[in-house]
């Protein structure tokens, strides 16, 4: 499967879940105005919008291809809180307005 060079990974942050904010990731080739790119190494870039990002500062984005759970893993040092089933977390009402990402 083949990707041009335009293509990035878009993270996201949308209210909604259990426990307030769930993560919206998707392929996408267009910036809007509201975009900064958080990471960029070759072709490889991480792009957020500057309200979600205050969200995702501490964001680590891992992939694993075991055989239970395959796929990519985000691990949020800013969530205070998550659901049970770990697909919506939450925050302290005032997120860190710096933001950082590894990968």
């Amino acid at each position: 499967m083949g990707v041009s060079d335009e293509v990035f990974l878009r993270i996201g942050v949308t209210s909604g879940g259990c426990s307030g904010n769930t993560y919206d990731a998707v392929l996408d080739d267009v910036m809007k105005e509201v975009d900064d790119v958080y990471y960029e190494d070759g072709p490889l870039r991480i792009v957020s919008d500057k309200v979600s990002s205050v969200y995702l500062d501490g964001l680590t984005i891992d992939f694993s291809d075991d055989l239970i759970e395959p796929g990519f893993r985000l691990t949020n040092t800013n969530a205070k809180g998550s659901c049970g089933c770990g697909s919506s977390f939450s925050t302290d009402s005032t997120p860190n307005v710096e933001t950082s990402f590894s990968v």
